[in-house]
């Protein structure tokens, strides 16, 4: 029989895993009122782009995935949790995909990288990089609740490529519907079930 301490700490660990995936669809789908809930009120997300209080980034950082990328992914992969009390302290490795707008590559990847593309065929317009980091947050808990009071993410590597997407030949034709952002995402629609 568990204790009431080890069934506090399960329940513990699954609220704070929720948050942490909560966060990634609220990224991924830009929908700031989400984002906002990961975060306490008075939280700080120090992101390199953006270091302040967590519900100025979260406006920030939708508005800037909008602006900036086409698509974006973010997969979690191993959390480790150490919790205490009403804190706990979690590292939180992390995969990314980022579909950069035609318009916005320059901006994001500089000079240099564009320059080792002129002349080869490649499309200029549709480029991706892939980010391997981690997310190193503190919780809190407060009436019952668990969020993030402060973020700080760690960039352990990155890779930048022309996309090589295909969309509309082959098998990838046929698969649909197609990812969106905002409520027409089929998620928000539970996938017709």
């Amino acid at each position: 029989m568990p204790s009431a301490a080890d069934l506090d700490d399960l329940i513990a660990r699954r609220d704070i895993y929720a948050v942490l995936t909560r966060y990634s669809r609220a990224l991924d789908r830009c929908d700031v009122e989400a984002m906002k809930t990961v975060y306490w009120p008075d939280g700080i997300d120090n992101h390199g782009v953006f270091n302040g209080n967590a519900a100025e980034f979260a406006e920030f950082i939708v508005r800037e995935i909008q602006n900036w990328f086409e698509v974006t992914m973010h997969g979690l992969m191993n959390v480790h949790m150490e919790i205490d009390g009403d804190s706990a302290f979690t590292e939180t490795y992390l995969f990314a995909y980022h579909k950069v707008r035609a318009d916005k590559a320059d901006e994001i990847f500089g000079s240099r990288y564009m320059a080792m593309f002129e002349g080869h065929g490649l499309d200029a317009d549709h480029h991706h990089f892939y980010f391997g980091g981690r997310y190193l947050d503190r919780f809190e808990r407060r009436d019952g609740e668990w969020r993030i009071f402060h973020r700080q993410v760690v960039m352990d590597w990155n890779d930048n490529k022309p996309s090589g997407e295909i969309l509309t030949q082959g098998m990838f034709a046929t698969l649909e519907p197609r990812g969106q952002r905002g409520a027409d995402d089929l998620v928000f629609g539970k996938g017709g079930l």
